[in-house]
């Protein structure tokens, strides 16, 4: 939401009580390491939160890191979608934020918002399969370009993990992935899911998530050709952000 997973992987210090995601980025990237040989891009459909990104973007770039914000939705096709602000709109962190149609989240207390959704399998072949890698780095410390990518986009997964399958955009490009697939069972209100557009496909329950779930996540792991380590760890130890935006010395 607020950026969060930036700040772990260039102020890990800061955050010395995040479950996954520090570690992940220590075992994953190396340490010591340079944060100007890395290059962050996150996706936030909530408009609530264009200010914070832009803010923590321009404050890493004065200090020489990289960090692009992308106000819109990840999901399996460019254009607009209907999210709902949830309950909690107050909070700094907005729990909530969804897709998921209101009636079964949050009753008849939320408040719809038009916003864009980007195709996240396009983008990952145009963005980051086709990238331009340095041939040189500013830390003496070297590994293999490395992607990593999290992935918690309240209930949309289901439509999104296929598209990323099926196009080759996930095992050709993200070498480890973590997040979130949401069938546990404080889950049980974002269901039904609707998963195509002639709705002959729907997920009726949570137990309905987590057998296509598991069956997706298991095609990749027997798979050969995917070289994608996935994770279902979703880091959320830090709900706020306790910490000023760093400053040149």
């Amino acid at each position: 939401n607020i950026g969060i997973h930036a700040r772990f992987l260039y102020e890990p210090h800061l955050y010395p009580d995040s479950k996954s995601s520090v570690p992940a980025f220590a075992r994953e990237f190396g340490f010591p390491r340079d944060n100007r040989d890395y290059c962050v891009f996150s996706f936030e459909p909530n408009p609530k939160f264009e200010n914070r990104h832009s803010e923590l973007a321009e404050a890493y770039r004065a200090v020489g890191w990289r960090y692009f914000p992308i106000i819109a939705g990840a999901s399996n096709e460019d254009g607009n979608f209907t999210f709902y602000h949830s309950a909690f709109e107050k909070e700094e962190w907005e729990t909530g934020f969804s897709a998921v149609t209101p009636k079964t989240l949050y009753g008849h207390n939320a408040t719809s918002k038009t916003v864009e959704i980007v195709r996240l399998a396009t983008w990952i072949t145009d963005e980051i399969q086709d990238r331009i890698i340095p041939t040189t780095t500013h830390s003496n410390f070297f590994s293999e370009p490395t992607v990593i990518m999290k992935l918690d986009i309240e209930g949309l997964e289901f439509k999104v993990f296929p598209d990323l399958v099926t196009t080759g955009a996930l095992c050709n490009n993200i070498h480890y992935l973590m997040g979130e697939f949401h069938y546990s069972p404080g889950n049980h209100n974002y269901y039904p899911i609707t998963l195509t557009k002639d709705e002959r496909h729907v997920l009726t329950d949570r137990k309905a998530g987590e057998r296509l779930a598991r069956q997706m996540l298991h095609f990749v792991d027997v798979s050969d050709n995917c070289m994608t380590n996935i994770s279902l760890m979703d880091d959320e130890s830090y709900l706020t952000d306790p910490h000023d935006y760093p400053k040149l010395n």
